[in-house]
């Protein structure tokens, strides 16, 4: 068994350490990361976007919620679960620009009105910045223009997505 005798801190995050709710944000997201990256593998990708996510934190300037849920898309696409958002998963119909469309987060896809719709409501620009999100840009996706009804549409379709991947029981906060 290994030990570490010794440690130097390269950057620190003193604004985030100094905020309960951007620690609390931080730690349930680095939770995320324990459940969707194997154990002892190393990922660089992963790492560079935790420390990502700690700057913003740290700076403050992002909305919380919209880097929360987007940096949450950017881990499920790393892992290989990127919800398909190009296309009907039903049918296979792209969506009109502009439009907004329906996600079943049980199915991990968006469904038309034609094939029966689904439980969320995306507004276009939302769509837009999830796919921004599931593409690795999660603070661009975070800056987006979110109103308050999408980030509570998005935050449930989101959990909901991670309790079907995840089989675990929902989060508070």
């Amino acid at each position: 068994m290994g030990r570490l005798e010794a440690a130097v801190i390269e950057r620190a995050f003193p604004k985030l350490l100094g905020d309960l709710s951007r620690m609390t944000t931080a730690g349930t997201l680095f939770g995320l990361v324990r459940e969707l990256v194997p154990e002892a593998m190393p990922d660089p990708e992963v790492f560079e976007d935790v420390v990502q996510l700690l700057a913003a934190l740290d700076e403050g300037l992002l909305p919380e919620r919209a880097l929360r849920l987007s940096f949450e898309l950017a881990q499920l696409a790393r892992a290989g679960f990127s919800p398909r958002l190009d296309a009907c998963g039903v049918c296979g119909k792209r969506p009109e620009p502009g439009r907004a469309t329906d996600f079943d987060p049980r199915r991990g896809f968006i469904v038309c009105q034609s094939c029966g719709g689904a439980a969320y409501r995306l507004r276009a620009s939302t769509r837009d910045a999830w796919r921004l999100a599931c593409a690795g840009d999660f603070q661009s996706a975070a800056s987006a223009e979110w109103t308050p009804e999408d980030l509570e549409v998005s935050a449930r379709a989101v959990e909901s997505f991670l309790q079907h991947l995840l089989l675990r029981r929902p989060r508070t906060g």
